[in-house]
């Protein structure tokens, strides 16, 4: 598995060219974008991002702005024409790199580096190794799941429900946690649901149907769902 990236601008051509760098190194599993500084950051809310691309100029906020609301200490590369403030982003520690309009493929790469530096070792392991199944916890066992027979996982309350096409498996942990653990061919597409991406057999902008169960796509998840099926 590798880095979950966001990229914060409002410039579509900039998002594009971002998205299309990371398709390019194997280091990055995917990368999504917002336009605003507030779907920026409920994004951060929702969704297991590892490293943030960030523009200082936003439609509703600066990105110092966004740096301090963001509660996720997450590294930051920033990706603007605002040079002034190039200085000043050395005050906060998230930020690893400053990127300055119109960037290179070779600069992007380097920035890339220094992000994977500021990872934490298990991080830097789930890139390296692709597992095949995870254990969880059920009661007072623990119960292999393997990804290939998993259909869906559900938010119940404190616990996530494993939903396989044979069983339900109840385990006291949260979505967040899980999602920088699942392989990437599993999406969130709903604040209660990640569902495994090649069990598909109807899908909607609205809901999606996997083993006769519908399963709603929440409006923030929408793009990237478009987006997966565009791929496909």
């Amino acid at each position: 598995m590798g880095l979950k990236c966001l990229i914060i601008d409002d410039d579509p051509m900039i998002c594009d060219l971002v998205k299309y760098f990371c398709t390019k190194l194997k280091e990055i599993e995917y990368c999504i974008s917002a336009g605003t500084g507030r779907d920026g950051l409920e994004l951060l809310s929702s969704q297991a991002i590892d490293l943030v691309f960030l523009d200082y100029n936003l439609p509703d906020m600066k990105g110092q702005g966004l740096l301090e609301l963001k509660q996720n200490a997450l590294p930051v590369i920033m990706v603007t024409s605002e040079t002034d403030f190039a200085t000043k982003s050395y005050e906060y520690h998230d930020i690893i790199d400053y990127l300055v309009k119109p960037i290179s493929f070779d600069r992007f790469q380097k920035g890339i580096n220094k992000a994977l530096g500021q990872l934490d070792s298990q991080i830097k392991q789930n890139l390296k190794n692709t597992k095949e199944a995870l254990f969880v916890k059920d009661g007072n066992k623990w119960v292999r799941i393997h990804f290939s027979s998993l259909l869906f996982l559900k938010s119940e309350e404190n616990y996530v429900a494993f939903v396989t096409a044979e069983k339900t498996t109840l385990s006291l942990i949260t979505l967040k946690e899980l999602e920088s653990k699942l392989p990437n061919h599993f999406l969130k597409v709903h604040r209660s649901y990640i569902v495994n991406l090649n069990k598909i057999e109807v899908l909607t902008t609205d809901e999606l149907i996997i083993n006769k169960i519908t399963i709603p796509i929440g409006q923030t998840y929408r793009k990237e769902v478009m987006e997966y099926i565009n791929r496909t």
